[in-house]
């Protein structure tokens, strides 16, 4: 059965910075991906619990990458096994895995992207409407381009191709609402 995808928060650069933020139920698993910074706690609470959720009963949680914006709520999970990219973390047990395509749960996996930092991890969900890939390789669908926070600017060029080659219908970017790649309109 194919895991459920729902947008918590869409994130935005501007009048303040907010991560977006993502929901996946896939059999036994609630996952939550970068929760990061958000107007207020509450927000996220509310949001969560318009699904029928608690932050307890949130199973995992996945960050892209470890900038601030995108991790500052992690805590707010006391259940959850953390996933980066290169261990999860359930309390205090740290479990090395694969930097590249390590399972979160069934419909759940993520993989190496590089550019936006050397660390940026993609999440890719597969629902019954096709692949949903929640990326800070994109900030938006607008861009910008060129990342100035990039680190190399050709590697994250190739990740944004990674990304569209296994064929999403969804982009979930840092700081936008999702679009199809079709919508791209990188300035």
């Amino acid at each position: 059965m194919p895991a459920r995808f729902e947008l918590l928060l869409a994130g935005s650069v501007e009048p303040g910075v907010t991560s977006s933020v993502s929901l996946v139920r896939d059999g036994e698993a609630v996952v939550v991906i970068d929760p990061g910074m958000v107007h207020s706690r509450a927000d996220l609470r509310e949001r969560l619990a318009a699904h029928g959720l608690t932050p307890e009963q949130v199973t995992d949680v996945v960050v892209t990458h470890l900038h601030l914006d995108h991790t500052m709520n992690v805590g707010s999970f006391t259940n959850a096994t953390v996933h980066d990219f290169m261990a999860s973390y359930k309390d205090d047990v740290w479990t090395n895995h694969d930097l590249d395509r390590f399972r979160v749960s069934p419909n759940v996996y993520a993989i190496a992207t590089p550019g936006h930092t050397r660390e940026d991890i993609s999440v890719v969900v597969v629902t019954e409407g096709g692949m949903v890939v929640c990326s800070h390789a994109w900030w938006s669908k607008r861009g910008p381009r060129l990342d100035r926070y990039a680190f190399d600017q050709e590697v994250l060029e190739d990740s944004r191709a990674r990304v569209l080659a296994i064929g999403p219908s969804l982009i979930v970017p840092g700081h936008g609402e999702p679009f199809a790649p079709s919508e791209l309109e990188l300035a």
